[in-house]
């Protein structure tokens, strides 16, 4: 008779064979799911498609932006340039200086561009700063003349013009920029020979044929500036600045169709700039259309409220139709904004007169005469304002 443990019981039959091997394998699915989530979560994948919970997905790496260099930012400012993009081209220089702050190149060559946008003022600076850093590089020389005659500065600009020439004796810039600068002096025959000499060493200078033009133009002889500016805009036909040249010498040797065109393809090239609203402006003013003339002084003074030469055209162009309110407040703000004209001065007078305000037209002749007594228009003022303001002289009896 077997004997039966009482306190244990009769032994339980295990459980079959395929119940443990289920439960192994659902262990092993789940330690290899749980692998897989670590080496994914660290950025390690198995397979591309295993799905991974969003609070596992590892954070991205960003890659480092490049930095462009400073030689990157000077080609693309040479191409703003040569293309008319002024503001842009500065951007672009200004890029380059900041970091390399010793790169004389971009220092001056940005002169230039600041010169026809009439920040002549940070021209200087920027041109100086480029002669600091290296005084013996001809083109920062011609940079700073250029800048500093175009500030009325004439004599440290010619001195810095002829060093860039003593220094390289083939630069072509160099005797343009001297023979602008001559120009200005009103010495004709040392700038016609600097033009000459700059168009000799480099017939592809775009700098050298306006400077010639412009030379010719100072001489009265527009019919031989007209080609030399015409040569400049074909190495340069992106600047405003050669279509208006051109187009004054086509209005002043009465091609006015010829300079109306020129100007509005000035404008085209350049829409931000109010010299060639102004200049249209006042093309139209000397061919009789003062309709045209007041709206494209307008549209000049919206460009450039600054800007003093259209306040000087518009108010002449009222003082003609002898709309004395408006020639005045107009003629008042080119002086305000810097016009130094004589003009404006004995045209405020005669206007002031006009309008029975004798005290404030006096002053303005008084200006005039200041300025220039032996002018005629100036003398005329003189003579307008005695006859209409100063009483009258009693004739003595006899």
């Amino acid at each position: 008779m077997p004997i039966v443990n009482l306190y244990v019981g009769p032994k339980r039959s295990g459980p079959p064979w395929w119940r443990s091997c289920l439960v192994a394998l659902v262990i092993l699915i789940g330690g290899a799911y749980a692998i897989i989530l670590l080496f994914a979560a660290n950025g390690i994948y198995i397979a591309q498609n295993v799905p991974l919970p969003e609070n596992l997905q590892p954070t991205a790496t960003p890659l480092p932006t490049p930095t462009e260099s400073a030689t990157s930012h000077l080609q693309k400012a040479d191409a703003f340039f040569a293309d008319g993009n002024l503001e842009n081209a500065v951007a672009e220089y200004q890029a380059v200086v900041a970091k390399e702050p010793l790169n004389d190149v971009a220092y001056a060559r940005s002169a230039k561009p600041l010169i026809l946008l009439r920040r002549v003022d940070e021209a200087v600076q920027m041109a100086r700063r480029a002669v600091q850093i290296n005084d013996q590089r001809p083109e920062n020389l011609a940079a700073l003349a250029e800048a500093l005659d175009w500030n009325g500065d004439y004599a440290d600009a010619l001195d810095y013009a002829l060093r860039a020439t003593e220094i390289d004796p083939k630069s072509a810039t160099g005797y343009a920029m001297a023979a602008e600068v001559y120009a200005d002096l009103n010495r004709q025959d040392k700038a016609l020979a600097a033009a000459q000499k700059a168009v000799q060493l480099d017939d592809n200078n775009a700098d050298a044929h306006r400077n010639l033009g412009y030379v010719y133009e100072a001489r009265g002889n527009y019919r031989a500036a007209t080609p030399e500016y015409q040569r400049a805009l074909q190495l340069a036909p992106k600047f405003a600045y050669l279509y208006i040249s051109l187009a004054r010498n086509y209005r002043i040797v009465n091609r006015a169709p010829d300079a109306i065109a020129t100007l509005q393809q000035a404008i085209k090239i350049a829409p931000k700039d109010p010299q060639g609203y102004d200049e249209l402006g006042w093309t139209y003013a000397l061919t009789g259309d003062n309709a045209r003339a007041i709206a494209q002084l307008k549209k000049a003074i919206e460009v450039d409220v600054k800007y003093e030469v259209p306040y000087g055209h518009l108010g002449h162009v009222y003082f003609v139709q002898q709309n004395w309110q408006d020639a005045v407040v107009n003629l008042e703000k080119a002086v305000q904004f810097g016009g130094t004209r004589l003009e404006y001065y004995y045209k405020l007078g005669i206007a002031y007169v006009n309008l029975n305000e004798c005290v404030k037209g006096k002053q303005w002749v008084d200006k005039a005469t200041q300025v220039n007594a032996v002018d005629a228009a100036v003398q005329g003022a003189v003579t307008w304002y005695q006859q209409h303001c100063e009483p009258a002289q009693p004739t003595r009896k006899k």
